[in-house]
Parts: C-alpha cells; structure tokens; sequence
C-alpha cells in the first residue's frame, strides 16, 4: 500500500511497488502493462504521479513504452561478471531465462592473414569454423563465432554437435569441460560496442545498426593459441560487471 504521509513521494513509492510486481513476475516479461487510466483506478493515484513512477521504472530498464501501442515489462538483462567464469546456462538462470545452443555453421574453411597470425598457423591454412547462436527463452542474445586449428576444432566441433543433440545449453567455454585432449589455461579478452549488420541481425533478430557488445576472446593451451572467438551479444538484453580492489590507492 502506498504512504501518502511518508517521506518518500508517491510516484516513487509506485515505481517500487512496479519493481515488486516485475520481481515477482505478476507482471511477466513482455506482458503489457495496464492503462494509464487503469493504473490510476488500481493503485488510487493520479495521472501525473502514474507518468512519474513509469518514468523512473523505464529509466531503471524495468519498462519499455511503445509510442502508440502502450508500456511494456522489459526483457531481463543478463550480467557476466568479468571476474569469474560463468556457464551460458547459469547467466541466464539467474535471469529466470531458459537457455538453449543451437548449431549455426560447423565448417572447414581457409584462414585469412590475420587469423593464422593469431592462431599461429601458415598463411591459407585449414581452419575450423563453429558459430553457435545462443538463445534465452528461445529468443537469439548472442552469437558465438570461434576459429580453431584443425585438430582442435575436430573435437569441439564434435563436443558441440553432441551437446546440441543432448538439449544442452553452451558455449564453447562450457564445451572445454568435457574435451580430452583441449583444456585452454589462458584467456585473453576485449570488449568493444559495435552495430549490427544485416547477418548478424538477422542471426540475433534484430535490426541492422542494433547496438552489439563485441567480446573478442584468444585461448591457449600451453602458450598455443587453441580458439580465436568473438562473441556478439545485444547490447539490450547484455551487460558486464566488474568488482576490482583499490588497494593500490592506499
């Protein structure tokens, strides 16, 4: 119930009660909210302070409003701490999204100057090609595009279509897991904003120019470079987070 003699003014109190009723899921990712007039009869305020309070939940990324069609609860962001490895499926868990891989390309294909420089192969060399599509609720978030040398990519290939046909969640990390003769001790990571082109929004279902956050990744195995791998993420429905010491301050 709203405070109307505390401190706190009502169009915040509402913003929270909005929070609430995400949290709890009453009101579903993706539903649509109540009308304006609606709200106002439910929760016994006025118009303004209903404008207000979806104005606060929009700023926090609760709600999305539609021009013309009407206010709707957001998509969960899903957060990837920087300082540990998480699996694909529990990121999305914690989000209350179900996880699935599928797929896309598994091929053999020759790799460019710079790809066998990073893989420390000759130039023109085989390369193995895996591009996984990973969906949360069966909706695309991220693709995964990783390059291998032959050998390896022989076994994550396998390790990939043998999860796929489990009904197994992954990423590649998850893959190294279950592999005998591959298990990376060194990754290497950057982190870029990008926008979509048209296959790569048509990959994650969205339009071209769609804001991507691009994760450029480098694993070795005893100094070899074993995987080369960008992964492109919607930058809606992604975020990173990073808890660092500042001891050296002191």
């Amino acid at each position: 119930m709203l405070d109307r003699r505390g401190a706190l003014p009502l169009y915040e109190q509402l913003a929270a009660m909005f929070r609430e009723r995400i949290d709890s899921r009453e009101w579903p990712a993706g539903s649509q909210l109540p009308s304006e007039r609606e709200l106002c009869e439910l929760f016994g305020v006025s118009r303004i302070t209903v404008r207000h309070a979806i104005g606060i939940a929009e700023q926090a990324g609760l709600l999305d409003r539609v021009h013309g069609v009407g206010t709707f609860v957001a998509q969960p962001t899903m957060e990837q701490p920087l300082d540990r490895l998480n699996s694909f499926e529990q990121t999305l868990a914690q989000r209350g999204l179900v996880a699935s891989t599928v797929v896309h390309t598994a091929e053999l294909t020759v790799s460019d100057l710079a790809l066998s420089s990073i893989l420390r192969l000759d130039a023109t060399a085989p390369v193995a090609h895996l591009r996984l599509v990973g969906r949360g609720n069966d909706q695309p978030i991220v693709v995964y595009d990783s390059y291998f040398p032959p050998d390896v990519g022989e076994e994550m290939t396998t390790a990939a279509k043998r999860a796929e046909q489990a009904g197994l969640p992954f990423s590649t990390l998850d893959l190294y897991r279950n592999t005998e003769r591959t298990k990376p001790d060194r990754l290497a990571q950057t982190f870029e904003a990008i926008v979509a082109d048209r296959e790569l929004g048509e990959l994650l279902g969205v339009d071209e120019g769609w804001p991507i956050l691009r994760v450029t990744s480098v694993l070795s195995q005893e100094q070899r470079p074993v995987e080369y791998r960008t992964a492109s993420y919607r930058g809606d429905r992604y975020k990173f987070a990073v808890d660092r010491s500042l001891s050296g301050l002191h």
